[in-house]
């Protein structure tokens, strides 16, 4: 985004049909990346169609259309060669392409400010305040005030009149490019409010818009360069707001360097990083399991074995799903030490940042924690056993007292050699003949609430959610635990996919 910004500035400068050929290149391969590169195209149209407007005589009008004429071309013949899908059905499948992004059938739940929405029904705000808590505050003060600047020199202009032309302090090119940076940063916020795509997955889909965002910062420093407050030199406020901005930036380096390798899950002052788990329960904090590379080395540092039996993780060989990249960048020899055996236990579980569900559950530490990798007082990433001998022995006493504890009371249900306990909110399961693989796959509580309000919002017509377990080996018995949420239930389902080639189960526990 920031090179075909690059590109339509030098054409507007140059106006010569090279320029105009190269940026029009560069604008087919943003839309290629992104369909919300439209919003650059279109408002460079705008601009030519603005100085065909202006043009004097028929010759210089023919002009702004031949290199505007020389954009669109390029533009179009470079999307289209660079993005096969539109090769059999060009215009057909460039608008699927632009209705599927705004409504995409894949609809996930988003944590968002603590509750969980459905990617078709994010609240208008969820752009904006995921922009404003994952942005560097000095880039943030200043592309605000770059915004600011820009629009009283654009009103200055104005009041002059078109003809009176720019004021010393800004030329034409910086205002248009100035227009150009806003138009790119405001349009696709104004397109999420009005339009409500289904986005998914999170924000990522608008991260370009730190590229408009940051360029407009340099407009505030170039107005305060300008700037002459009470007799200070010109240049002093611009040196002193340089100095401030290398200060604030040198101290987003810093505490990027301090939470390396996990410089994706920044967050600024104004989100709450303060709270233990404060940032997990409110917004979404992995992407697509980034995490997970510290996991595999903290185990190769722990495990003396040579071969480590894990837990599936979609990098299994021979499925259909790729390996996963944060194995993958692992030296040969690291990555040769994991295995995934379904017909035995595993050696390890890993399990990135919280999921949704536990916004609403208060689980019992189970299985044992090994290590929590934490940012911002926040775990993303948790190693846990399902091996009690591996753990401190006074931590494997205190699984047992909690199972103990947990199958205090009678059988409430009992299905395929499990008996399940309820005593007061915490649920308990135990396999007194626990065969090999039988922890590979994690066991799912899927709760019915009683009344729909403790519901997320997606899930609300549905009627309940689930939650994943992982089980623990004790004394050659299979075991797991769950403490139930506080608000009431009208029913429980606990099951667990088949493994080995088996059927899978499933039993509903009375309350």
């Amino acid at each position: 985004f920031v090179m075909a910004l690059l590109f339509a500035s030098r054409a507007f400068d140059k106006d010569s049909l090279g320029a105009y050929r190269w940026s029009g290149a560069a604008a087919g391969l943003l839309v290629n990346l992104r369909i919300m590169g439209v919003v650059l195209v279109a408002v460079v149209l705008v601009f030519r169609a603005w100085a065909w407007l202006r043009a004097e005589g028929p010759a210089a009008r023919r002009r702004v259309a031949t290199t505007t004429g020389v954009f669109a071309l390029w533009g179009g013949v470079v999307l289209f060669i660079s993005l096969p899908y539109l090769w059999g059905d060009p215009v057909g499948r460039l608008a699927e392409y632009w209705t599927t992004t705004a409504d995409h059938p894949h609809v996930v739940g988003n944590l968002f400010r603590g509750e969980v929405f459905s990617s078709a029904a994010l609240p208008w705000d969820y752009v904006l305040r995921w922009f404003a808590i994952s942005q560097p505050p000095v880039t943030l003060l200043l592309g605000l005030l770059g915004l600011g600047i820009l629009g009283l020199a654009i009103r200055g202009v104005v009041r002059r009149g078109a003809d009176a032309g720019p004021s010393a302090a800004w030329g034409v090119g910086e205002l248009r490019f100035g227009v150009l940076l806003a138009a790119c940063f405001a349009l696709p916020l104004v397109a999420f409010a009005l339009l409500r795509p289904n986005t998914y997955d999170d924000w990522r889909h608008f991260y370009f818009l730190h590229g408009p965002f940051c360029l407009l910062a340099t407009f505030a420093l170039m107005g305060l360069r300008q700037l002459s407050v009470r007799g200070l030199r010109k240049r002093w406020l611009g040196g002193a707001a340089g100095a401030l901005t290398a200060a604030g930036l040198g101290a987003t380096a810093l505490e990027m360097a301090q939470i390396h390798p996990n410089q994706h899950l920044y967050f600024n002052l104004l989100a709450d990083r303060k709270t233990p788990e404060g940032l997990r329960t409110r917004y979404e904090m992995d992407y697509w399991d980034m995490t997970l590379r510290q996991g595999y080395e903290y185990l190769l540092r722990q495990a003396p074995a040579a071969a480590i039996n894990i837990e599936k993780k979609y990098f299994v060989p021979g499925e259909a799903r790729p390996p996963s990249p944060t194995r993958m960048i692992l030296p040969a020899a690291d990555r040769r030490r994991f295995t995934y055996d379904p017909k035995l236990n595993p050696d390890f579980y890993l399990s990135e940042s919280a999921k949704f569900s536990e916004r609403f559950l208060l689980k019992d530490p189970f299985p044992p924690v090994l290590h929590q990798f934490k940012v911002y007082n926040n775990t993303i990433l948790t190693v846990a056993t399902p091996v009690l001998s591996r753990v401190d022995p006074a931590a494997a006493d205190e699984y047992r007292a909690l199972h103990r504890a947990a199958t205090a009371g009678a059988t409430v249900a009992h299905r395929e050699g499990f008996d399940v306990y309820l005593h007061g909110k915490r649920l308990a399961w135990v396999k007194e003949a626990c065969e090999p693989g039988a922890l590979i796959l994690p066991f799912q509580l899927a709760l019915y609430p009683a009344d729909a309000d403790p519901m997320p919002e997606h899930l609300r017509k549905q009627g309940y959610f689930e939650l994943s377990v992982r089980g623990a080996r004790l004394d050659d018995k299979c075991l797991g635990a769950a403490r139930l949420p506080d608000f009431a239930l009208s029913r429980v389902r606990l099951s667990q996919q088949g493994s080995g080639g088996k059927e899978p189960w499933e039993v509903e526990v009375p309350l």
